[in-house]
């Protein structure tokens, strides 16, 4: 009887399990036919990270005939984001406007809208000034001629542009865009930005897929100053030795983790703790504790592996939102 119970109980859970993901999931029709459903939870250049019931799967784009979105919000979304990457404003205007109207909560359609907004407001005077430097940047290569410009030589022509501009410059570290120098008193240093950082998303967008050159380019991007920026570092935090009066996690660290629809988050810090005085702050994205990702690990598993740390400090790789007022 108890064993019926059980299986019962098993039962139902898989129902369950099996109507969640075919109401919200994404489609891969691959070029043999195959047909996978799932949740894309990254977008490379060249592959997919893909979540399935029976776990994640790397699947390549050159294996896949076509890729869809059950969601009428992700659909409109990235509708928009192909017009504005084709620089038709308005029609990404209103894919944004139409996709916030079936969720206002939508973050990637706010920052959509945000960045629509900022260049159809300043594209104008931006157009000027760009004109201007352009016509700047070209002249130390006029008598080279357009065919012996390498890219390397644009690019770097583009990077002397952002660090003027924004006070930073980017570099590739193991496959990721970096930080590579912050000039201290810039846009940048006051953002926060740090030697170091992985630069993870350009105004939602994942730079997974992106050159070095092609997310200079975004953030040199005419007619918005406004650079909203995902970046990702590692905070060593130190551990406070145990005692009586040590038990929890902001006595032992001096911050509060809670699991939220984005992943592990710090829902709180102690002023003048261990977390806040090694640079943590509140509605960090917690991705890694000493290396171990959290994606799918419970809160309180999350916890356990940090108290377990007799001593010494413990690595919190976190992601952070931020935005840099570029100088025009």
């Amino acid at each position: 009887m108890k064993f019926k119970r059980i299986f019962f109980l098993f039962s139902v859970l898989c129902a369950l399990f099996s109507v969640s993901i075919s109401a919200f999931a994404d489609t891969v029709e691959m070029r043999d036919g195959r047909e996978l459903k799932g949740i894309v939870v990254e977008d490379y250049h060249d592959r997919l990270t893909f979540s399935t019931p029976d776990g994640e799967v790397q699947v390549m784009k050159s294996d896949i005939r076509e890729l869809s979105y059950d969601t009428e919000e992700d659909n409109l979304v990235r509708l928009g984001e192909r017009a504005r990457d084709r620089n038709d404003y308005a029609s990404s205007y209103a894919y944004y406007e139409k996709a916030l109207k079936i969720n206002p909560d939508s973050k990637s359609a706010k920052e959509g809208l945000v960045y629509i907004q900022g260049v159809m407001f300043r594209v104008k005077e931006a157009k000027k000034e760009e004109d201007v430097k352009r016509r700047a940047d070209y002249e130390r290569y006029q008598a080279m001629g357009p065919e012996e410009r390498t890219k390397e030589e644009i690019v770097t022509g583009e990077m002397d542009d952002l660090k003027a501009k924004a006070g930073f410059s980017l570099k590739v570290i193991a496959n990721n865009i970096a930080v590579a120098e912050v000039v201290p008193g810039s846009p940048a240093y006051t953002a926060g930005l740090k030697k170091g950082d992985y630069l993870v998303a350009l105004w939602g967008k994942l730079t997974g897929y992106m050159s070095l050159g092609d997310a200079v380019a975004t953030l040199l991007k005419p007619g918005s100053i406004e650079i909203k920026a995902t970046i990702e570092r590692g905070i060593d935090v130190a551990i406070a030795r145990r005692g009586f009066f040590v038990s929890g996690l902001k006595e032992m660290i001096g911050a509060v983790f809670s699991m939220e629809f984005d992943g592990l988050t710090v829902s709180d810090l102690k002023e003048g703790g261990a977390a806040d005085l090694a640079g943590l702050k509140a509605r960090d994205l917690v991705v890694a504790i000493d290396g171990k990702l959290t994606r799918y690990m419970p809160l309180k598993d999350a916890i356990r592996l940090i108290r377990k740390k007799r001593n010494g400090s413990v690595n919190l790789r976190i992601r952070r939102d931020t935005t840099i007022w570029r100088q025009s």
